[in-house]
């Protein structure tokens, strides 16, 4: 972290005391202090080199963490599960700093997920208005058609209050002995089992589901279940592609 200012509830959740939200009641309620002072205005901001203490114990300012994961299937994309599930959480026990997952993926689903502790680059990345493109890799059943392949490139109705922005679709191949589809589909959407609805409204099911990419960032170099921190570059062009949003 640099000496660049930040907003005090962004640099409490950074540190993996709590969640942001939880930092701001913590404000709200006065049991933050900068510097021997407390704070209680949500826009107050601080450096790396302000002491902040939350209820009397000095929170450790930290860096700010972005990976690229490939998310192995049958496991949530969830910090925690109260069923005792697995989760993404698992493959990350020796990362010290708290760290969530940016979005979702299905339980079955596999393929690129991005972790962080900024919540500011989570925002840029999964709301709808900075349209980043996600590439997913569809095994879907049937041999889809034109006109089913058209429907998904007009966009497609899947709720009285949502149809899908216009798909990009390519046809990597269909076997017509298995009776199958394989195709990559570019959204920028990220409604609950979009790609699983979609594919279902145009006739068809989903047999297998990964996502390829997320804007600049893919699998490359990755096996299944490893992650790798991005790179300075690639989190700026990630923000960038935000703002022309």
């Amino acid at each position: 972290m640099n000496n660049d200012l930040e907003r005090l509830q962004k640099a409490i959740a950074n540190s993996g005391v709590c969640s942001r939200r939880k930092a701001e009641l913590l404000i709200i309620n006065g049991q933050v202090t900068v510097n021997g002072q407390i704070i209680t205005t949500l826009g107050f901001k601080v450096t790396s080199s302000d002491v902040i203490k939350v209820n009397n114990q000095i929170i450790k300012q930290s860096n700010h963490i972005y990976l690229a994961f490939y998310k192995p299937p049958n496991c949530l994309t969830t910090v925690s599960d109260p069923k005792n599930r697995p989760t993404v959480m698992n493959y990350f026990t020796n990362i010290n700093s708290r760290i969530y997952p940016v979005g979702r993926l299905d339980f079955d689903t596999s393929g690129l997920l991005l972790m962080t502790n900024d919540g500011e680059f989570t925002n840029a990345i999964i709301h709808p208005r900075y349209k980043i493109d996600k590439v997913y890799e569809v095994l879907a059943s049937g041999i889809l058609s034109s006109n089913a392949i058209k429907k998904l490139q007009d966009g497609i109705i899947l709720s009285t209050s949502f149809t899908t922005s216009p798909a990009i679709v390519k046809i990597i191949y269909k076997n017509i002995k298995k009776e199958n589809t394989l195709l990559h589909l570019t959204i920028h959407e990220g409604q609950n089992q979009q790609v699983k609805r979609m594919i279902k409204a145009i006739g068809s099911r989903v047999i297998t589901l990964k996502r390829l990419q997320v804007a600049n960032i893919t699998l490359k170099g990755l096996t299944m279940g490893e992650y790798r921190y991005l790179t300075e570059e690639e989190v700026t062009t990630l923000m960038k592609l935000s703002q022309k949003s």
